[in-house]
């Protein structure tokens, strides 16, 4: 027993440490990156909100003891927390979405949806011709899209470069017509800012549905920013394949009338794909830190059965890697049907293999 209370009591000082420290730094995150002023006025408040916690880091906040010790002994403690509480209500209640931004260039216009019966109208369809990536031509056009011709779905993951195990998501589409469409559910950018992983958890990027052509959107990644891009077919049925084309199209209409951030940990590529598929119902599908970890869905997604194929995963890996054949193919308007092609030959390659 008195083991158990040397854990108990040590398990308890950690968790609380951990939890003071984790509000002390949130908290001067958050007024760093959306407080209002300048980024050395920021700045300067959130090295004093550190102060505060730090200085208070002395006073374990042990509700039992609180209104039995004095006020000397506990007035940091309280400074710290109100300071936190006031970021707080700040962050969430005053920090919205601001539609008056200029927005990176391949960002700039949101795609504008109208659903009909079967025929989703979109407008803004990206399609930018890059030679690298700040030599570009810019260009949009509309589509409508027929979904008693859908007939292919694509699960795309492009890992970040150094980092394998984060990785960005996105569908894409194939329709009997010929037609073939990326949806990329994007931090929205503004011009100049770079996307990086820790503001894009405080608010500095808009959430935004990228619809946009294949030769644009999965040959950006590809073959001008040479990440790999592996090009998965999706197992599921013609009615599933429609309801999802939909919802998301549903999804990317709500943000023209209401914007939402992106946030890396909950509001991502991958959240909004499991959003989607939740709403269909069907398999059981991951709520822990496994969606943090979108480099390694893949193996999530065949493990579930959602890939379409009889390779080993890691066959499949190997078969439906496109990169490489991007890096020597032109971005043309041909791209989308040749790379299903690339993706049947390198399947069947693979399998031949598997076969000696």
């Amino acid at each position: 027993m008195a083991l158990l209370r040397r854990v108990f009591a040590w398990s308890g000082r950690y968790c609380r440490a951990f939890g003071w420290w984790f509000v002390g730094i949130w908290s001067a995150l958050a007024i760093y990156f959306t407080g209002p002023g300048p980024k050395w006025l920021t700045g300067a408040v959130a090295i004093a909100v550190l102060a505060l916690f730090w200085r208070g880091r002395r006073e374990p906040l042990r509700l039992w003891r609180w209104f039995s010790t004095a006020w000397s002994d506990k007035r940091w403690t309280t400074i710290a927390l109100a300071s936190a509480a006031a970021i707080a209500i700040y962050y969430f209640g005053f920090v919205t979405p601001d539609p008056k931004v200029e927005w990176s260039p391949e960002q700039a216009r949101h795609p504008i949806v109208e659903i009909d019966g079967d025929l989703v109208h979109v407008q803004n369809v990206r399609n930018f011709t890059w030679r690298s990536r700040t030599d570009f031509t810019p260009g949009f056009y509309d589509r409508t899209y027929d979904l008693s011709k859908l007939n292919s779905m694509y699960y795309v993951i492009a890992p970040m470069p150094g980092l394998d195990a984060v990785a960005h998501v996105f569908v894409c589409f194939g329709f009997s017509d010929g037609q073939t469409v990326a949806v990329s559910v994007e931090g929205r950018r503004r011009l100049g800012q770079p996307y990086q992983l820790i503001p894009s958890m405080f608010r500095q990027l808009q959430l935004m549905y990228v619809v946009g052509d294949e030769r644009d959107v999965v040959g950006l990644r590809g073959a001008i920013w040479k990440v790999p891009v592996f090009f998965y077919p999706a197992r599921t049925t013609p009615e599933r394949m429609r309801a999802i084309f939909r919802s998301m199209m549903e999804g990317a209409h709500q943000l023209e009338e209401k914007p939402e951030f992106y946030n890396l940990i909950w509001n991502n590529c991958m959240t909004r794909i499991l959003m989607h598929l939740r709403r269909l119902g069907g398999h059981s599908l991951p709520h822990d830190l496994q969606v943090l970890l979108t480099g390694l869905s893949d193996r999530i997604a065949f493990n579930l059965g959602y890939i379409d194929t009889d390779l080993t995963f890691e066959q499949a890996r190997r078969a439906f890697r496109v990169d490489p054949w991007m890096q020597s193919t032109p971005l043309d308007e041909t791209f989308g049907q040749r790379l299903r092609e690339t993706i049947r030959k390198q399947e069947a390659e693979e399998m031949a293999r598997g076969l000696h």
